[in-house]
């Protein structure tokens, strides 16, 4: 082999340079925040001496003041009294929920795949020894058909509403399905996609709109590490949790924590603007494609309200060779497969991070000039390509390509 695995991480970060990521489920991470995993946070154990005394590992005391700004920041976020922090992510947190909320033989209710639920969660349900059923749920209205939710739990006898979609666009129907419910069926709210826009005041308020618990993950809405939380106001079950995520998880990554704290205290104040203008980008980015010819889902309804939207390609390309396509000039995407498509795929695209680092309407209309380029006109890669080099010029970069280059060099010439 001639080159080292260093080699294949250099490369890799020379090619993430050059692209835009429409991804919906990844975020940029600031400079700071990446300076965590240079120093010696990242490979230390913490412990807290209160409730450790004969295991905890002293001289950590100022990863302690991290821990406890972190849980600040995230109690502050979440207008929550109770948050745990101990989940390294999204179904490392579903679980410990799961565990700690469900007791073997009960049943959960969920959305389905095909309705914008996670695929992973009756899976884990189920290795727990819980039921899980499916919500009853309307795909032309992208949303639970709380008509239907009341008399659904009471005939499956469900204890727990877990909503856990990874497949969103509209805010759920949370006050009007908690007046239907009885207190004894508890609410999990997964918001992993949209947590940003929750603590931006831009999406909905779960906490206060009728949910029980809140948590997912930290990197996608939110600019932060892969990590994840639990919080909630519910002080015996906050207890469970605990109970369950020290069973679970062995440590929680350090150098995550001290990663997403600054991150918290680097948006704290910014929360509202950067995802006002999440939500604006995706619309405009929706509404600018719509008027180009590519039938973007869920017109009728705005397209969206947060920072996803999807195209159903299928009519004008084939969806994994769109996605092809769009990586070999540059911008990354995936595909799902979208309620309302019956099992179709469709393209989903997310703007949190290009608007995370800067990019505001005229991007969005730029953006949708590339994908008319290689979907409507038919015009060249080449030409499409050279259009993402425009928009990335104008678009901050998380970490200066320059100081990794300076990094990579002053490594290499090291000898270990």
């Amino acid at each position: 082999m001639n080159d080292s695995v260093f080699d294949y991480v250099l490369k890799h970060q020379k090619a993430a340079d050059e692209r835009l990521y429409l991804v919906s489920s990844e975020n940029a991470l600031s400079a700071r925040a990446r300076f965590v995993f240079l120093t010696e946070v990242l490979n230390r154990y913490y412990f807290p001496l209160e409730t450790h005394h004969h295991w905890a590992f002293p001289g950590n005391e100022w990863l302690e003041a991290v821990y406890k700004r972190c849980h600040e920041l995230l109690s502050e976020a979440t207008g929550a009294r109770f948050v745990n922090f101990r989940p390294i992510s999204g179904v490392n947190a579903m679980t410990v929920a799961l565990a700690a909320l469900g007791r073997p033989g009960e049943t959960i209710a969920v959305l389905a795949p095909e309705n914008g639920g996670h695929p992973i969660t009756v899976k884990v349900a189920e290795r727990l020894g819980l039921k899980a059923v499916h919500l009853p749920y309307r795909q032309e209205e992208f949303s639970l058909d709380t008509a239907l939710v009341a008399d659904f739990v009471a005939r499956e006898g469900v204890s727990l509403i877990y909503l856990d979609a990874a497949q969103i666009l509209f805010p759920h129907k949370l006050r009007e399905m908690r007046s239907l419910l009885p207190n004894s069926v508890k609410i999990y709210y997964d918001g992993s996609h949209v947590m940003g826009l929750i603590f931006g005041k831009q999406f909905q308020d779960p906490l206060a709109e009728g949910a029980d618990f809140l948590g997912g993950s930290t990197h996608k809405t939110i600019p932060g590490p892969h990590k994840a939380f639990i919080a909630t106001n519910d002080a015996e079950a906050n207890e469970r949790i605990a109970q369950w995520s020290r069973v679970l998880i062995s440590h929680d990554h350090g150098g995550d924590v001290a990663a997403l704290a600054i991150v918290l205290e680097e948006m704290r104040g910014r929360w509202q603007e950067y995802a006002a203008q999440v939500v604006k980008n995706a619309r405009r980015l929706a509404e600018k494609l719509h008027e180009k010819g590519l039938p973007v889902i869920a017109e009728r309804l705005g397209f969206t309200r947060s920072h996803q939207l999807w195209v159903n390609i299928a009519p004008l390309a084939d969806p994994y060779e769109a996605v092809l396509a769009l990586a070999r000039c540059n911008v990354i995407s995936n595909t799902i497969r979208a309620p309302s498509l019956h099992g179709g795929l469709a393209l989903r695209l997310g703007v949190q991070e290009m608007t995370y680092c800067g990019a505001k309407e005229e991007e969005m209309d730029a953006l949708a000039g590339i994908f008319e380029d290689l979907f409507i006109k038919k015009s060249s890669e080449t030409l499409a390509k050279a259009r993402v080099v425009e928009i990335k010029r104008r678009l901050k970069t998380a970490v200066d390509p320059e100081a990794i280059s300076r990094i990579a060099d002053m490594l290499s010439s090291r000898k270990e």
